[in-house]
């Protein structure tokens, strides 16, 4: 994957290098670009965030437990004699374990969000956050010194180190140097960055130095000892400000909304449900009805199936019977006769064997005959 290295300074317009996977050799530096112009740049890179090591401590603390949570609990007391702001406003960091010690970086939390602010001002998400001290190439038994124009960086060991104004860097150093007792490295490797008329050489020399310069900028000096030992490095971006907790904070405010949404969701599915049963009840009653009413209209018929289609196919097959004498036929005839007739009530109505079969409740025989006269007299 493609490396996105910012160096996230005060500056406005922070060094940014852009190196392509499997081509470390030939990082592009894009120069004087804005935090915004560079998030157009980091869409499917690991964006890799190097902050000033000069605003925060780097140290080591004895701790008598291996356990993580612990150390967390207790490094920031451990450290209160060493620091000058309220624990309970810096975030703590925690690096590798070795020995009973702990390294730790401390950096106020004031601090920690402006960083993370401006890069999400800008639209650029990272799951790393490293002092760009623990950059440096690390090598056992070096001490690597890289000196600038106005800051040097002292790395002096794995997860340690400090920064100092560069006019302060050879009494700094050796006071380092002296504290440091047996662990006092066998060599030290200088990399001048400052221009070519302020480089006045090894701030000790009578140490043994190896001396290299920093041609293409402290960035990709730093962006060559990551790429080369970025698991020596501690990411800041822990505890609060793991990418799993900024997401929690995000997603909290949301939580009562989401939970409301989600009742609603259920209350709905509950209402459809029971709709649907209702509405499959309903369909069972109508069915069970059409079909009722289909049997008494058409009692020959046993199986029903598609009482619709059926009962469609039974009409056309008794318009088609008998010619005139048809079933249709013969009731549109007789129609108007029991139309004329008062105090008669038509029980019911049939066709067999090509006759009309009328059940009929009549006032008294004297109608009947009436009745039976008028039918006689329609045409056959």
């Amino acid at each position: 994957m493609d490396r996105l290295y910012i160096h996230l300074t005060d500056d406005e317009r922070p060094d940014c290098l852009l190196v392509k996977e499997g081509q470390h050799n030939t990082a592009r530096r894009l120069q004087g670009a804005t935090l915004q112009e560079i998030a157009a740049q980091a869409h499917g890179c690991q964006v890799i965030v190097l902050v000033p090591a000069e605003r925060m401590l780097l140290t080591t603390v004895s701790v008598p437990t291996s356990n993580r949570q612990r150390q967390l609990q207790a490094v920031p007391y451990l450290l209160e004699d060493l620091l000058v702001e309220d624990v309970e406003r810096l975030h703590f960091a925690l690096g590798s374990y070795r020995n009973g010690e702990v390294a730790v970086a401390a950096v106020s939390r004031e601090q920690m969000q402006a960083w993370l602010d401006r890069l999400s001002a800008a639209g650029i998400q990272t799951r790393i956050m490293i002092p760009d001290l623990l950059a440096l190439p690390c090598t056992e038994g070096e001490w690597s010194v890289v000196a600038g124009d106005r800051l040097s960086w002292i790395r002096s060991g794995e997860q340690e180190g400090f920064c100092c104004d560069t006019g302060n860097l050879a009494t700094l150093l050796e006071q380092a140097l002296a504290a440091a007792g047996e662990q006092r490295p066998q060599r030290l490797q200088l990399v001048e960055c400052r221009r070519e008329g302020a480089r006045t050489g090894p701030p000790l020399p009578d140490l043994e130095w190896h001396i290299t310069t920093c041609e293409d900028g402290v960035l990709s000096l730093f962006a060559s000892g990551y790429q080369n030992g970025g698991d020596t490095s501690i990411n800041l971006l822990q505890g609060r400000y793991s990418q799993r907790e900024r997401l929690g904070k995000l997603w909290r405010p949301w939580r009562p909304a989401a939970a409301l949404a989600l009742v609603l969701l259920l209350v709905q599915a509950v209402a459809a449900g029971v709709e649907y049963r209702r509405l499959a009840a309903e369909k069972q009653r109508l069915t069970e009805q059409v079909e009722g009413s289909f049997r008494a209209g058409f009692p020959e018929i046993k199986r029903v199936v598609n009482p619709r289609l059926q009962a469609e196919r039974a009409l056309k097959k008794l318009r088609g019977q008998g010619g005139g004498g048809g079933f249709l036929t013969l009731l549109a005839d007789a129609g108007p006769v029991l139309a004329g007739m008062g105090d008669t009530a038509l029980q019911g109505i049939g066709f067999k064997e090509g006759a009309l079969v009328l059940d009929l409740r009549l006032k008294d025989l004297q109608q009947l005959d009436g009745l039976e006269q008028k039918l006689k007299q329609l045409p056959r």
